[in-house]
């Protein structure tokens, strides 16, 4: 590998996420091989492996970055001064249109590429699994500080946000032309009655 500077390194690294998101997005991880990647950004194998050690790895790295924006996102919306019922729809709806909207993120989810990095990193994936619940946890616990949601074990709830998200999952079965209204009902009626849960608790 030639020496780089530290820029040059930021500027080959930025590289290979960006082609490497779009060569995923388009081929899949499977059918990407590190050569088309190193190919579309014009550099060697060997610079490749001292930033990644596989394909991966990169693809698993894109994927954290996917994530930290998502989040960002959600963080946003607590920002808003909403009322409950509408809050936890409102965080429904985005978190579920973020993924719409991704064309990596549907692969991820949709494909069998989650179970591939899995067996392929299986020491980060359950690390990145067990963040991502941590965050849904606190998301839930910043809704029930709001007075979005019943005062319930937070895990289940976030138990109840991943059902519904794996709802997309199923688009082909429900139907392309009224999954969204479907989808819309779901996130209606699930924020109605988490909500109706938390006034009766109240009383």
């Amino acid at each position: 590998m030639p020496k780089f500077t530290e820029q040059e390194k930021e500027q080959v690294r930025q590289s290979l996420l960006i082609k490497g998101r779009e060569l995923f997005i388009q081929y899949g991880l499977a059918k990407t091989s590190i050569d088309d990647v190193i190919l579309a950004c014009g550099i060697g194998k060997g610079t490749f492996y001292k930033f990644f050690a596989s394909k991966e790895e990169l693809y698993f790295e894109i994927l954290k970055n996917e994530e930290e924006v998502r989040e960002t996102v959600l963080r946003e919306l607590f920002r808003e001064n909403l009322p409950p019922k509408e809050l936890l729809a409102s965080f429904f709806r985005t978190s579920f249109e973020l993924v719409e909207k991704n064309p990596f993120l549907q692969r991820v989810f949709q494909n069998d590429e989650h179970e591939r990095l899995v067996r392929k990193l299986p020491e980060q994936m359950r690390q990145f699994s067990q963040e991502n619940t941590e965050r849904g946890i606190r998301a839930v616990e910043l809704l029930i500080e709001r007075g979005a949601l019943p005062k319930d074990d937070p895990q289940v709830i976030v138990g109840i946000m991943q059902a519904v998200m794996m709802m997309r999952l199923h688009k082909q079965d429900i139907g392309h032309e009224i999954f969204a209204d479907v989808m819309d009902k779901i996130i209606e009626f699930v924020a109605e009655g988490l909500t109706r849960e938390k006034q009766h608790a109240e009383k």
